[in-house]
């Protein structure tokens, strides 16, 4: 039987919560004994589309076999499946894996999805179908080309092209000298002079990414301490490892984000993240802006589909919904951002703000958010935007 991280023993029984998590890896396996057997876990909500979540390998030998550090060596589109109901983990891996661990893989990739060694592993959201068959395109797409950006830097196009949001990113280092690592990745390894099998969050969310605990090497099923057992699509072990933080965060919010967002007045861009039930039924989801300017005034927007223009009406940021967009202008919807530079509503579900008036969110729906704000640049008074999210609702 699965456990789902969703389930929890108290006093002897089992309480069920609603799992409602944004998307983040949570454990990793590239390299064992013998064939590989390679799979990413990825924690979402059950019965979640995958459509948007890609897989990426940038490279960080600087004599890789697809070409030098920096380069887009692969790219795995995950779109077209779906989370397990009444589980909350996605397992992507290799036809070993799916050998080894029967019922747990959900979508088989093939042999050798991964090189033996050093890389910056990405989780990324792309909504753009377009943008997606794009990275993976060969000659005159993304795969196979330096994507670090500026060419030559530690950054790279997933993290400054406005259609690629960033879910999570760790880095895999087999010690050698002169690897590179991007967009400030988590760095786990060496294991001794070799890279590390896999990696875990120690315990699963809400844990950070082990530094000095690696998943077992070997394929023999026989517990090797200090190395943790591979648990795809179960609970992660708790070993009490030091640990380290990426992109990704466990912190019960739903969700996924897209588009980019502009660095505002403060120096970091503006952030929307919602917490609550994916359920309608429920009617419980409240919206979080943070990282504003303070005492700015602002507000939620918000529509069933997605788009992108840059510097609408004068503003500074990016426009990340399109067709009818609603705005929470209502009494006590127009919020301020106060000392904290942050500000929350709680959402009615059963009416949701549309141009032509109010609407009920149903089962099946998908509403995309977005902050409004005021803010302030060298020519003055200004406006920007955070980045957008969408939200599945069940």
């Amino acid at each position: 039987m699965k456990l789902s991280k969703s389930t929890l023993h108290v006093a002897g029984a089992l309480l069920f919560t609603s799992a409602a998590s944004a998307q983040v890896m949570t454990e990793v396996r590239i390299s064992t004994a013998g064939a590989d057997q390679e799979y990413v876990e990825i924690l979402g909500t059950p019965g979640q589309s995958t459509d948007g979540l890609m897989i990426l390998v940038v490279e960080g030998d600087p004599s890789g076999s697809t070409g030098g550090t920096g380069t887009l060596d692969q790219v795995y589109d995950l779109s077209g499946n779906l989370f397990p109901p009444g589980d909350e983990y996605f397992v992507f891996g290799s036809t070993e894996s799916d050998v080894a661990f029967p019922g747990e893989i959900d979508l088989v990739e093939g042999a050798n999805m991964f090189e033996n060694s050093s890389m910056t592993l990405y989780l990324v959201n792309v909504p753009d179908p377009v943008l997606r068959a794009d990275m993976d395109t060969s000659g005159t797409g993304w795969i196979d080309a330096d994507v670090s950006d500026p060419v030559g830097s530690f950054t790279t196009r997933m993290a400054s092209d406005p259609g690629v949001t960033i879910l999570d990113a760790i880095a895999f280092n087999d010690g050698d000298a002169g690897d590179g690592f991007f967009d400030n990745a988590p760095i786990l390894g060496p294991d001794g002079s070799f890279l590390p099998s896999g990696v875990i969050r120690d315990g699963g969310c809400p844990g950070d990414w082990c530094t000095d605990t690696f998943v077992n090497f070997a394929t023999d099923g026989v517990p090797n301490p200090p190395y943790a057992d591979p648990t795809p699509g179960s609970v992660n072990p708790t070993t009490g490892c030091m640990t380290a933080a990426s992109a990704g965060t466990c912190d019960g919010s739903i969700g996924i984000a897209y588009c980019t967002a502009v660095v505002n007045s403060t120096g970091v861009a503006g952030e929307l993240s919602a917490a609550g039930s994916l359920t309608v039924a429920d009617n419980d989801v409240t919206l979080t802006a943070s990282s504003l300017p303070t005492t700015a005034f602002g507000f939620f927007i918000v529509s069933m589909d997605q788009g992108f223009v840059m510097n609408p009406g004068g503003s500074t940021g990016n426009l990340c919904v399109a067709g009818s967009v609603g705005r929470y202008v209502g009494p006590g919807q127009i919020q301020n951002s106060g000392g904290s530079g942050s500000f929350s509503l709680a959402l009615d579900l059963t009416a949701v703000p549309q141009p032509t008036g109010a609407v009920a969110a149903v089962a099946g729906d998908t509403w995309n958010f977005q902050t409004w704000f005021r803010d302030s640049g060298p020519m003055g008074a200004t406006s920007n935007f955070t980045r957008g999210l969408e939200v599945n609702f069940n």
